[in-house]
């Protein structure tokens, strides 16, 4: 009988063998990836999400990833604060906001600071980006913003909107006086945030000797290049690796601009892969189909970038927002940014396929890649392909034709020449066409 249920048992334990049973409570062992790590994102395939919100770290502090095995792409949003109002050089808009009224000012201070407690909650910061008035309203009343977003971890640095601060045809003036009044601007900047050292600067794009000025100012990161009478920005200036340009540009000769020289003073950081040359204005387009679809078409440009991304290099990519811009709902205002950081950007942080990081940190993590390959453009060295048409500017070597299209943009005048010197509308601005 012993005999005869050991035989069964051995039978029993064949069979479940045999048939892939396992004792309760026991672990399958995992197949091996067949292609051994994650895929390469494209702009048709996002990339593959590994984690969840709560999963991504709060702080912004890492130092920026210069290169590596698997390709990074460093990432941030900009800010523009616009100069409505009267300027310290005694320039005004002839917009109806204006700094100098405490609601409007109080408004927008709160629109920042509400984006600005959304990006840090995703474990983000941001480059912000000021100019008198908004800089000499904070330091007149006191008020502490900037300062408190610096020591909060946000890049502080210049927005300079040239014909606001310079008067009008500002493309016609010596470099000693565009630098002059960036170093103006530079001193409110610094005295209303307690920052002293400001490196990035965004504006005075269609100045052909603007790096020299820039310089001259103790300026040396750029970006955001375009063209303000066109409301585009070339594809030739499209891409995820940073350059140091040989100079500036007129908005029709770009060959200077685009050709990197290794002794430059000033890095330039190319907004990303985008394959549309209005990826900057067309967020203001009734044809964009509003806040959701220009969010949507960014997640397709970020996964652009991704591809394009090289590794051992540096890439980055970015997008601008200015105060009040995609408010949304009042009840929960900036929801499609919340939605963005949430659903695309946080999973790819998490997966170390994207890092945050300020402009002037994707400024360092070039220049320190630089010092390993000294003799090497990462323009010039990426495998995908990335290039695009070039653009179109025949049209432009004559100015006849443009005015109408740029005049609410660049209105920029004296108090005592402006017929409109409203400054008590509270409705919250459209983003201006010309930044």
């Amino acid at each position: 009988m012993a005999n005869k249920t050991l035989a069964l048992l051995l039978i029993l334990l064949l069979f479940s063998s045999a048939c892939g049973f396992r004792p309760s409570g026991a672990t399958p062992a995992l197949a091996p990836s067949p292609q051994g790590g994650l895929p390469t994102p494209t702009a048709e395939t996002p990339p593959v999400e590994t984690a969840s919100p709560s999963q991504v770290p709060t702080e912004g502090t890492a130092e920026p990833i210069a290169g590596g095995e698997n390709a990074v792409l460093l990432f941030t949003i900009g800010m523009h604060i616009e100069p409505f109002g009267e300027t310290a050089q005694g320039y005004r808009s002839g917009q109806q906001f204006d700094y100098h009224n405490p609601q409007f000012f109080q408004r927008q201070v709160q629109d920042i600071l509400t984006v600005a407690h959304i990006v840090e909650a995703h474990g983000g910061r941001m480059t912000i980006q000021a100019q008198s008035p908004f800089t000499s309203v904070a330091i007149e009343s006191g008020n502490t913003i900037l300062a408190d977003l610096a020591a909060r971890g946000h890049e502080i640095a210049l927005h300079f909107h040239e014909d606001a601060h310079l008067g009008k045809n500002p493309e016609m003036l010596f470099v000693q006086q565009w630098c002059d009044v960036m170093k103006q601007e530079i001193a409110l900047v610094t005295q209303a945030s307690g920052v002293s050292n400001i490196r990035y600067w965004s504006g005075g794009n269609l100045y052909p000797r603007l790096y020299e000025a820039a310089q001259c100012a103790g300026l040396d990161v750029n970006s955001d290049w375009k063209n303000p009478k066109l409301q585009e920005t070339p594809l030739e200036l499209a891409g995820v690796n940073p350059w140091r340009p040989s100079d500036g540009t007129d908005g029709v000769n770009l060959t200077a601009f685009t050709t990197h020289d290794p002794n430059g003073a000033i890095i330039f950081l190319p907004e990303g892969q985008y394959d549309k040359t209005d990826f900057a204005s067309m967020r203001r387009s009734e044809m964009a189909g509003g806040d959701e679809a220009y969010f949507e078409y960014l997640k397709t440009q970020l996964y652009a970038s991704l591809a394009a991304a090289q590794p051992g290099q540096v890439n980055v990519f970015h997008f601008t927002v200015h105060p009040g811009e995609f408010r949304g709902n009042p009840a929960q205002p900036f929801a499609v940014i919340e939605k963005f950081l949430t659903g695309v950007v946080d999973p790819l942080v998490a997966s170390r396929q994207v890092q945050w990081a300020t402009f002037s940190q994707m400024a360092d993590a070039y220049a320190a890649w630089e010092q390993g390959t000294p003799d090497t453009n990462a323009r010039d060295t990426a495998t995908s392909d990335t290039s695009h048409p070039k653009s179109d500017t025949s049209h432009l070597q004559s100015e006849m034709g443009y005015i109408s299209f740029i005049i609410n943009v660049h209105d920029w005048t004296h108090p005592a020449d402006s017929s409109s010197t409203s400054t008590t509308g509270l409705t919250p601005p459209k983003a201006p066409t010309s930044c």
